[in-house]
């Protein structure tokens, strides 16, 4: 039975989205990096790093207090690893002091049940972890075998709700098939994001992943209702969606330094300081047509582009949204292609 709090809680985020709904210049989602480090390295990531500090309690607020002024519905803390951060539980209940709505992607490898008990009381809503199949492979760590008993934890003791998100293509497909059964079988919601070229394109599914990718979408009790993903249904089948992509008005990232980002792919592209963000970028973004965007698989974009569907857009098309890839490093020497800055 639900809680107190996550009945609240609930009625706040409705209440919420609603009015957004109604007034355009609002954002929904905010990916905020409270830290760049990771403990795992994956081999499709390159959003992780070894070494950098946590971003400071103090410089997090201050983000905070600028999306609250934004208006801002749901900030999602991300990472690297978010759990990384010591100060974790602060930085959750100070954004939801802030009335807007707290939720956090993660790994879920350093989960504990102290902690969980410290996401319930901080006012966490919602946290989506990662598991890509059944046993670890060079790809990805985030797999069923090692984080069954973090996700029994879960399910024995966490008041928030819980999205189990699978990379498609990480891990053979039939393993993307027993980590949903085994998310609905412990009360979560079950998810699958597409896997995404560096360039932020989709990468295609051959006949086999297809046919699983279908019956996962198709599982009874995949309670997804606003993070549906017809939108992947239609990347698969035509290799193109028509959209009206809202990024940076409606759904943006902003970095450990601070920055504007408009999604994942385009990060670096058109940066601008958080504390300089106003309604005048915010309407830009959102009045602008995405180079990018027949082709993107980025599910939060779509998720939060889906109130203004029947709202007009410009034609003309912003190009810096996409620029030509480029060769970079991870500081773990291996070579990724990452969008210029």
């Amino acid at each position: 039975m639900p809680s107190l709090m996550s009945l609240s809680s609930s009625a706040r985020l409705l209440g919420g989205l609603v009015a957004a709904a109604v007034d355009a210049d609002r954002p929904l989602m905010v990916n905020l990096v409270v830290t760049r480090r990771c403990n795992l390295s994956c081999g499709y990531c390159t959003e992780y790093d070894k070494v950098s500090p946590p971003v400071p309690l103090e410089t997090l607020k201050q983000r905070i207090d600028q999306l609250a002024a934004l208006r801002a519905v749901i900030i999602t803390l991300t990472g690297g690893e978010p759990l990384l951060h010591p100060q974790i539980a602060e930085v959750v209940a100070y954004v939801r002091q802030r009335g807007m709505t707290p939720a956090m992607n993660s790994n879920a490898f350093l989960l504990s049940e102290p902690m969980i008990h410290k996401l319930n009381d901080a006012g966490l809503y919602a946290l989506q972890v990662s598991v890509d199949g059944v046993t670890p492979n060079k790809v990805t760590k985030k797999t069923l075998k090692p984080l069954l008993p973090k996700l029994r934890m879960l399910a024995a003791h966490a008041r928030f709700r819980v999205r189990i998100n699978s990379v498609f293509g990480s891990t053979p497909p039939e393993e993307a098939l027993e980590v949903a059964r085994a998310a609905i079988a412990l009360g979560f919601d079950a998810k699958c994001a597409l896997a995404r070229n560096p360039d932020g394109t989709m990468v295609p599914l051959d006949a086999r992943a297809r046919a699983v990718y279908d019956e996962i979408a198709n599982m009874d009790g995949r309670k997804l209702g606003l993070l549906g993903e017809d939108f992947q249904d239609k990347l698969l089948r035509d290799g193109e969606v028509e959209w009206k992509c809202r990024a940076g008005a409606r759904f943006f990232h902003v970095c450990e330094n601070g920055l504007v980002h408009l999604c994942g792919p385009r990060f670096g592209a058109n940066t601008k300081p958080l504390a300089d963000y106003g309604l005048d970028d915010i309407r830009r973004a959102f009045d602008t047509r995405k180079a990018c965007a027949s082709s993107c698989p980025v599910a939060y974009a779509h998720m939060a582009s889906k109130v203004d569907r029947f709202r007009s857009q410009r034609d003309d098309v912003d190009p810096a949204t996409a620029p030509p890839p480029v060769i970079s490093k991870r500081n773990d020497g291996r070579v990724f292609l990452r969008v210029a800055a």
